[in-house]
This record gives structure tokens, C-alpha cells and sequence, in this order.
């Protein structure tokens, strides 16, 4: 088994072991999320959710600070870094410290550059991952956050979501997409990124993602009988019409949501973590099916390092 799946596989396993951690997080601080790639999307994923529960939450790439120079009104930043290497990530706690701000630095991998800068980290080093694509390790950082707000039992459906994503895309002729749309509104557009992230990342495929209804205005163009649609839903009949159209047009599309292909229950934004679960096999199957090994994506690194 490579080692790409086997961190795919585990998720329960890793799921399990989550529960038992988060963040404190409190109504009064302005919060920052703070990464690069896979590690934005969680930021991204957890600040649209914690919204939602009356957490003052703002996400950026690290990238964007750096450049940008231009640094949201917050008092406490949450750095994410899968490894605790990326430069990017690390030069930025440097420039937060430098303003006062308090960070916390996330990561998977203890005595790294990021826990060496950061005023406080936490460890989560039974997730971490010898494969270069950023799996299991995701869900297990997002789960974290999302516990600051609300506990939620998810090892035993990620099992089955697992098994029901393997067979559900084996059914499917995956070697006769050459396009790939991912659809979300809020905490699913993350979602909705994420996928696509995965599959230009271990299939090297032409990707795109979307608000559901934008992509009527434009996007809807380049649809084909080769275009495979995801869309991580709200449940809403607005996106139930959009499904009908994109498959008269000739796209296949595949639902992510209550009452979709892969049914997950809708709890205000902590079911998120499951979410991913079938994003993550069908990248993984469909670099299998062009014969490329996920273990070894083209022209990357576990860190950059710059």
C-alpha cells in the first residue's frame, strides 16, 4: 500500500485520537488563521465556521502578509504548518511577534522552526505524515480547531465514508474526465478548494473551483461530457436545480451533503471534517488510473522551503 493511501486509510484511527484536543478560543480576542496550500484551507474552512458561533475569526495566507505588509486589527494568531517548516509560514510569526501580536503555531512535527518562533504550539505528532500530499493530517488540524466550538464523534463515519468513497468511485470510469469542478458555499468553498488542491496535487489535472450559482456565469462554458462536478452542498434548491442543468449539459456530478452520494448530516459546520474524506480517494484513484504514483507529485516538496 503507498504511503498516500495508507494515511487516507487511517483517518479513523487519527479521528479517535483527535477528540481529546483543542483551542482555547474566547468571544473577546480577534483571531487570525494563518498558512499556505492545505494549510490556508483549514484556516479558511474553520474561520467561516467559527463565525458561526460567535468567534471573531480572519484567515490569510502567509504569503499575503509577507507582501502585503498589511496586518488585520487581531490579537492572536494561529500559524498552521503541517511540517512547522514552510518559510512562508515561519517569516510571518516573526512578523506578528514583531507587532505584538500573540501566536500559537499548529503542526504535526515537534522541535520545528515554527515552534521555535511561536509563543505557545501545539503538537499534534501522532498525525504526522511521511507522504508529500497533506491527508489525514488536515482533518485532524481542522477536527482540533472545530472542538474549540463543539465535540463531535466522527471515527466510527469516517469509517463508512471511506468505505462508500472507495466503492463509489471504482464504479465510476474515472479514466474519461479530463475536466474537474469543485462547488461551495462558506465553509464548503474551502471545502470545495481543498478537493481541487488534491487533485491537481497527486493527478496533475485541470481543476477549477466555484460558488455554486457563479458558475452559471461563465464557468459554465467549458463543461463537457468529460467534465466530472462535485459540489459540497447546503441542500438547498437552488443547488438541486444547478445539478439538473449540469447533468443535461453532459457533466457527471457527484453531491457531497445531506441527501447526496456521500450523506453527511449537516451540524452547522462541524461535520466539515467528513467532508473531505471522499475528495481525498478520488484523487488518489484518479492518479492511480493515469498510472502516476501519488507518493512522488511532480515538482513537490513536503515544505517550502525558500
Amino acid at each position: 500500500m503507498s504511503k498516500t493511501l495508507n494515511e487516507i486509510m487511517r483517518i479513523p484511527l487519527l479521528l479517535k485520537k483527535a477528540e481529546s484536543y483543542g483551542l482555547s478560543l474566547n468571544k473577546e480576542d480577534r483571531h487570525l488563521f494563518v498558512g499556505c496550500g492545505s494549510s490556508y484551507n483549514i484556516g479558511y474552512i474553520s474561520s467561516k465556521v467559527l463565525k458561526r458561533y460567535g468567534i471573531r475569526a480572519q484567515v490569510r495566507t502567509a504569503g499575503k502578509l509577507l507582501v502585503t505588509q498589511e496586518l488585520p486589527e487581531i490579537n492572536k494568531a494561529f500559524l498552521i504548518s503541517r511540517t512547522g517548516e514552510s518559510t512562508e509560514t515561519i517569516r510571518t510569526a516573526e512578523l506578528l511577534k514583531s507587532k505584538g501580536i500573540y501566536t500559537f503555531g499548529i503542526t504535526c512535527e515537534p522541535g520545528t522552526g515554527l515552534t521555535e518562533v511561536c509563543d505557545e504550539s501545539l503538537v499534534l505528532d501522532f498525525s504526522r505524515e511521511e507522504s508529500v500530499v497533506m491527508t489525514g493530517s488536515f482533518l485532524v488540524i481542522l477536527t482540533v480547531i472545530l472542538n474549540s466550538v463543539g465535540s463531535k464523534d466522527q471515527h466510527k463515519a469516517a469509517k463508512h465514508l471511506l468505505d462508500d468513497s472507495m466503492e463509489y468511485f471504482k464504479n465510476i470510469p474515472l479514466e474519461d474526465f479530463n475536466h474537474f469542478v469543485f462547488l461551495g458555499y462558506d465553509e464548503n468553498y474551502g471545502i470545495a478548494k481543498e478537493g481541487a488542491l488534491k487533485l491537481q496535487e497527486m493527478a496533475l489535472e485541470r481543476v477549477e473551483y466555484h460558488e455554486p450559482l457563479e458558475f452559471r456565469h461563465g464557468p459554465i462554458s467549458t463543461l463537457t461530457r468529460q467534465s466530472f462536478v462535485t459540489l459540497i452542498s447546503k441542500s438547498s434548491n437552488y443547488e438541486k436545480t444547478l445539478v439538473e442543468d449540469l447533468k443535461k449539459l453532459g457533466a457527471t456530478v457527484s453531491v457531497i451533503g445531506e441527501a447526496g452520494d456521500f450523506s453527511i448530516k449537516n451540524e452547522n459546520g462541524l461535520e466539515s471534517p467528513l467532508k473531505i474524506i471522499p475528495l481525498l480517494i478520488l484523487g488518489y484513484l484518479r492518479a492511480i488510473k493515469k498510472g502516476l504514483n501519488p507518493d512522488k507529485p511532480k515538482n513537490l516538496s513536503k515544505s517550502v522551503i525558500i
